[in-house]
């Protein structure tokens, strides 16, 4: 018996970590004890792990990926007992190794399809493996996306974008094992879930498309399926049953049991539940006394647990390819329970594919559309403008909802996130960041809420990416104190190839260059991108206090 330490590094994630999660698996299949960590634990560090895996996800996650790496080194007798997978592993392999010294052999590249290549003695895929939901419980983080079935239907993708990770991750494209058994399995060993995300790359191109929309249907996830909650007391007290003992399984039972005694009303039904809560603190073993109770506590259960049926959901995360939606796909696609379906819209020249996609998928019944939108590419600032321009001219036209997600792209081997693509500026990146930070990342689908946000035309675009980033976030408050208006003005009275040269400008750090460097053409403008709304000189004060402190 092994004991086994998972590490993810301690950045904000949606996901839970899909590899760690099946590698835990792995391991307690063969008996191994398995502990998961998040980020940086000063407990687990001071003892030996027989085994320690680290997960890492994006590239400009680099640096806190490698200083997590090394500071769980010293909890293995041998760098050779240390291995590093997942996505960035996959992609910067050999800046891993020169930054934290370990073999070659321990960074684990691409899918983890064979187990030998750990030295054990197996030859287990344990890309295949069902995931151990129990871990999530080891750890105070919550994943916004942990309590769903996370699975794959197909690996790989044969489209090869430049700008994408996929082909070095998964290089060939095939369908994975039966989803319908993957569901199962969860199903028997963690408890049902309400929804599903399907993280395949590129579904629409699996020769077995039917047979997945058909095994997706029989497991509960046609086109109007609901659920119904079992509840964990259910699914906990089935586990007890097999024999299975965990302080997770204990703690997440108890967190259950605790908020259910507020869905029984006052008197002795309440009275009798209260008494059992109460007696389980001071057991010796909780799991036999819960065993030991159930003819008590069940019957409450079922009296009073919530019953109200809620509608199933599939996400395919990753989208789907626009250029493989026909009539035949839409049709099969339209058979599940999809919210949101979504369609990427990396380039302008896909407008004329995208629009008929999202047609297609209007007429076969499906109304709420979500799509990712590449910029900082290839692109230009106002082909950006124009895809979330087509977005709300379908949204009126079909009278559905299209909920756009701007991508800002960067070199998959960059440790950071500075790339400037060839036709935007720092600035132009600023104020994008500026409106979807405020926007958490969304462009709704309403059209006054675009025109405020990107402007009613590319002039007003322009205009809104050139602003100062204070005055994009905190639009209403400028425009009240008629500092907006002010600068507004000052801006139209450039020329052209002077607004461009402006915003070239102000993409440098300002607070670096004295007064007397500014162009004099510029004089009166660039005070304004000194404002800062917590401490906003008030009246006639402000441009020559903002020039004092330049000066």
């Amino acid at each position: 018996m092994k004991n086994i330490l998972l590490v993810e590094p301690g950045y904000k994630n949606k996901y839970p970590p899909l590899g760690l999660m099946k590698i835990s698996t792995y391991h307690k299949n063969s008996g191994d004890n398995v502990f998961f960590v998040k980020g940086i634990n000063k407990n687990v560090r001071c003892q030996i792990w027989d085994r320690v895996y680290i997960t890492t996800l994006f590239t400009f996650h680099f640096d806190i990926s490698i200083d997590t790496i090394n500071y769980y080194k010293s909890c293995v007798n041998s760098c050779s007992d240390i291995f590093v997978g997942g996505i960035m592993a996959s992609l910067l392999k050999d800046k891993i190794i020169m930054a934290t010294g370990l073999p070659e052999k321990n960074i684990l590249v691409g899918l983890f399809r064979n187990s030998s290549i750990l030295g054990d003695d197996t030859r287990i895929n344990i890309d295949a493996l069902s995931p151990d939901y129990d871990i999530l419980e080891m750890i105070d983080y919550k994943y916004p996306a942990g309590d769903n079935y996370i699975a794959y239907t197909t690996r790989g993708c044969p489209n090869r974008c430049q700008f994408c990770a996929v082909p070095r991750l998964e290089p060939k494209f095939f369908v994975t094992n039966n989803i319908k058994a993957q569901l199962q399995i969860i199903d028997d060993k963690y408890g049902p879930k309400q929804n599903l995300l399907l993280l395949d790359n590129n579904i629409l191109n699996a020769p077995t498309l039917s047979k997945i929309v058909q095994d997706l249907c029989k497991a509960g996830f046609a086109k109007g399926s609901l659920f119904v909650d079992p509840g964990q007391y259910e699914i906990v007290l089935k586990r007890y049953q097999r024999g299975e003992r965990s302080e997770y399984l204990d703690k997440k039972l108890r967190v259950y049991l605790n908020d259910f005694k507020s869905r029984i009303p006052s008197g002795p039904a309440r009275r009798l539940f209260l008494e059992i809560l109460l007696d389980s603190e001071a057991c010796g073993d909780y799991a036999e006394y819960v065993l030991n109770t159930e003819n008590q506590v069940r019957p409450l259960i079922e009296k009073y647990k919530n019953r109200t049926p809620k509608t199933r959901y599939i996400d395919f995360n990753q989208g789907i390819d626009a250029r493989r939606i026909d009539d035949k796909t839409m049709k099969l696609l339209s058979q599940l329970s999809i919210r949101p379906l979504r369609i990427a819209f990396d380039k302008i020249n896909l407008e004329k594919t995208y629009k008929k996609a999202v047609r297609l998928a209007h007429k076969y019944g499906i109304k709420e559309i979500s799509n990712y939108i590449l910029f900082n590419y290839n692109d230009k600032p106002e082909d950006l403008y124009k895809r979330l321009a087509c977005n709300i001219e379908l949204n009126e036209e079909l009278g559905i909802n299209i909920f756009s997600f701007p991508m800002r792209y960067s070199p998959i081997e960059r440790t950071d996130r500075t790339y400037v693509g060839k036709y935007w500026n720092k600035k132009y990146l600023s104020a994008i960041s500026a409106i979807l930070h405020v926007t958490k990342g969304v462009v709704a689908a309403g059209p006054s809420f675009f025109k405020k946000a990107y402007g009613t035309c590319l002039d007003e675009f322009f205009s809104i990416l050139t602003m100062p980033r204070d005055m994009i976030m905190y639009r209403l408050y400028y425009e009240r104190t008629g500092q907006t208006q002010a600068w507004q003005k000052l801006y139209n009275s450039l020329s052209v190839p002077e607004k461009l040269t402006l915003a070239e400008f102000v993409s440098s750090d300002l607070r670096e260059l004295k007064y007397a460097q500014w162009p004099v053409v510029f004089a009166e403008i660039l005070p304004f991108y000194f404002l800062k709304k917590q401490n906003i000189p008030q009246g006639n004060s402000l441009i020559s206090s903002i020039l004092k402190s330049t000066a």
